[in-house]
């Protein structure tokens, strides 16, 4: 177990680490790291350039204790980040998939041992060339006494260049960048930790109207994903934060956004829509809205126009596993599949354990051919996601092996499993309708659409996936991007899909806005 006490100091090509403050340094440049993130750093940092394991990371940064594979992708994400910004490219680190990480220190790809600072005091450190990188909050911006990271200001800069208001106290800016690193880890525990920060924020500074909008946007999210029962606590706390938002901001972009998500989605499209695009508009390089911004376009059929700003939010925010595997959903229903398959490799390679990342490559291969290589993934059950029942895993390789064979028995034999599973989970039941179409039952496809989007016939239930998973979709808040996927294409086909988009007014939405599907199959009615 590394103890940060007694860590020396190191030298990363003139970026110093000094473990026992749990500071990074670049000049006058401070960041002050948690602790669990130093320690990792440290970790790679003491390798040389050699592998460390994720058992090694375990086992030297969290004692051996048994922890979720999130938590250590957050911290690597949240190292990339420092080596992209106060690290000002000085060092990366490299996901070796399926072994480990490394420290890769320098511009050359050959790593450099770290060197103790008191071992180079005799002379000045070569420094490595210096790209362009984020700004840096200076040593008389650093947090005293919460206890949380430094300010990671791609979180906070839009601040300052909004004019409306003064400039946010570092502890402030430094707890609301905390909670958009955890937003973007895109899972239960991330947003749950996201709302939290966000109140410390509020009560430091209640004059903040983003800070109180992000909040609201939050727990509206929150309410989107929990159980009945929390949900209408969660949808009380976002129109309490609104309020607020707008008393201060009237007319407060992410206020707006909250209460969208607050609404029903089906049949609010073009609402939900105008009002992304005016926070995009209010807030240009905010990577989150630029996200939502994508995932609208997405659910209105108009993949090709949501590349866009899916690569936006990954320029403006760095890594992020839900925009990375919603951009190459995008690009592969766009029929870029070369680069859908290159996004698809990056997005596995820095989240190899995600369980969105890692399903979507599994379907990815699945779909296109390739249902041997998607087999060979799903049965290597040492390197899955952990937090995933086996039956979801048994369910993706009836597919990979059903496409694969085309053998009516082993289509019969998924396609059974997956109707049974529908009833069970909305995620099931969006799965379903993805094989049942692309296996040609079209009867089932749609019987369960129906149940799904519309309540007719076919229960489907709000828990996603498994109650281990821990999230849900009520009715009236279920997703429609999948319909306009490459597996669906066979049900776009069909003249039924014209009534299904009629009853869930994509039509009107289609009509009022001028705007079509990217596929030409779908007939308006």
């Amino acid at each position: 177990m590394i103890d940060l006490a007694r860590a020396p100091d190191l030298d990363l090509a003139g970026l110093t680490i000094r473990p026992s403050l749990r500071l990074v340094a670049l000049g006058e440049h401070e960041e002050l790291l948690e602790p669990r993130v130093m320690q990792v750093l440290v970790a790679l940092a003491r390798a040389g350039g050699a592998v460390v394991s994720r058992d090694e990371l375990v086992a030297q940064c969290w004692g051996g204790r048994i922890v979720g594979d999130d938590a250590i992708n957050r911290v690597v994400g949240r190292l990339r980040r420092l080596g992209d910004g106060i690290g000002a490219g000085r060092f990366r680190i490299e996901t070796i998939a399926r072994v480990g990480y490394r420290l890769i220190v320098g511009e050359a790809s050959a790593p450099l041992a770290p060197r103790s600072v008191t071992a180079d005091a005799a002379g000045p450190v070569p420094e490595a060339p210096v790209r362009a990188a984020l700004p840096i909050v200076p040593r008389r911006a650093l947090i005293a006494g919460l206890g949380v990271a430094g300010a990671t200001v791609v979180g906070g800069a839009w601040w300052w260049r909004s004019g409306r208001a003064p400039p946010r106290s570092p502890e402030v800016a430094a707890l609301i960048a905390q909670a958009r690193d955890s937003q973007r880890q895109a899972d239960r525990q991330g947003l749950w930790q996201a709302i939290g920060l966000l109140r410390r924020a509020v009560l430091l500074a209640p004059d903040d109207a983003d800070a109180w909008g992000q909040l609201a946007l939050c727990c509206a999210v929150a309410a989107r994903i929990a159980t009945a029962a929390d949900r209408a606590a969660f949808a009380a706390r976002a129109l309490a934060a609104e309020r607020r938002a707008e008393a201060i901001d009237p007319g407060n972009a992410f206020a707006a956004l909250a209460r969208m998500r607050r609404a029903p989605l089906l049949g609010n499209w073009r609402a939900q829509e105008q009002v992304t695009a005016r926070a995009a508009r209010a807030h240009p390089d905010d990577d989150m809205i630029a996200d939502a911004l994508g995932r609208m376009l997405q659910m209105v059929g108009r993949m090709r126009e949501s590349i866009a700003p899916f690569t936006r939010a990954l320029t403006l925010g760095g890594p992020s596993p839900i925009a990375m595997y919603q951009r190459v959903v995008s690009l592969w229903s766009a029929d870029r599949l070369e680069e859908a398959d290159r996004a698809m490799e990056e997005a596995y390679a820095l989240y190899p354990l995600h369980y969105a990342v890692w399903f979507t490559r599994a379907f990815l291969l699945a779909y296109t051919g390739r249902g041997a290589e998607a087999l060979r993934m799903i049965e290597d059950s040492d390197h899955r996601p952990s937090d995933v029942d086996d039956s979801s895993f048994a369910l993706t390789a009836g597919i990979a092996r059903a496409l694969a064979t085309r053998d009516p028995r082993d289509i019969d034999a998924t396609a059974a499993a997956y109707v049974e599973a529908a009833h069970r989970g909305s995620g099931h039941a969006e799965n379903a309708i993805q094989f049942l179409s692309a296996a040609g039952r079209l009867d089932q496809a749609f019987a369960i659409a129906e149940g799904y989007f519309l309540r007719r016939g076919f229960a489907v239930d709000t828990l996603r996936f498994s109650r281990r998973q821990g999230t849900y979709t009520a009715p009236d808040q279920r997703v429609s991007w999948f319909l306009f996927a490459p597996p669906c294409a066979a049900l776009r086909r069909d003249p039924r899909f014209g009534a299904l988009a009629q009853a869930m007014g994509l039509t009107r939405y289609w009509r009022e806005t001028g705007a079509r599907p990217d596929d030409p199959a779908v007939v308006l009615v």
